[in-house]
């Protein structure tokens, strides 16, 4: 087996080097944005100014909506974060277009404290509901497009990682669009049932995602040993 030359080891550490530090860079950028759209969502939060101490308690209790819009946009975004992170957990190189995916990423997520915003103010009215959940999936299908970009063609991951482990990752990045397109006829005409299916029919659609490429996967795997 023919050893590389120590010019060429060199030239090998310094592009690995290189790549790290680009990717640190573009993890450092991500993360002030997450951080920076994470914060603004409580600032949607505030007390009339011409609120009196004596009705204090009514007027915090009357801003109901805007706690809620705060959770299930905190949790969104949430989401999206930690998505983020594992992605460049096993994503070991980048190029212009990954770079660019993820500033499309990028400009969604920093858009999300405005629907969230609209939401907290007007929770029943249909237009609220409709620009959160488009605001949602476009913000979920730019997360699920970089992603299928580095894992595709181009393949910037780490090497050896378990073709399951990233099938199971490319499908579930698709549960975000494709749920909150489906709930936008839902949005347009029952508001509080879209808002409902956002809290607690996204993680369950996610999840049954999940388990059912798994079972496929696995069944296929086992179909092929068997042959």
């Amino acid at each position: 087996m023919e050893l590389p030359s120590p010019r060429r080891v060199s030239r090998l550490q310094e592009d690995d080097e290189a790549a790290g530090e680009g990717i640190g860079r573009i993890l450092a950028l991500s993360d002030g944005v997450f951080a920076i759209a994470i914060t603004l969502l409580v600032i949607q939060i505030a007390l009339p100014a011409t609120a009196e101490a004596d009705v204090l308690p009514s007027a915090l209790l009357r801003l109901w909506p805007r706690y809620l819009a705060y959770v299930l946009s905190f949790l969104v975004i949430a989401r999206f974060w930690v998505a983020h992170h594992l992605a460049f957990r096993l994503i070991a190189r980048y190029d212009s277009m990954l770079v660019w995916l993820n500033l499309l990423l990028l400009m969604f997520v920093a858009f999300l404290p405005f629907p969230t915003a609209v939401l907290g103010e007007h929770l029943a009215a249909p237009p609220a509901a409709v620009l959160y959940a488009t605001a949602v999936g476009l913000t979920s299908a730019a997360s699920a497009g970089f992603w299928w970009y580095s894992s595709g063609r181009s393949w910037l991951l780490k090497s050896g990682l378990d073709p399951l482990q990233v099938k199971i990752l490319r499908a579930r990045s698709l549960a975000g669009p494709v749920f909150f397109a489906l709930t936008l006829p839902l949005a347009a005409y029952a508001p509080y049932a879209a808002e409902a299916a956002w809290t607690v029919g996204f993680p369950l659609a996610r999840t049954a995602v999940v388990r059912y490429v798994t079972a496929r996967s696995q069944q296929s795997r086992g179909s092929g040993e068997h042959r």
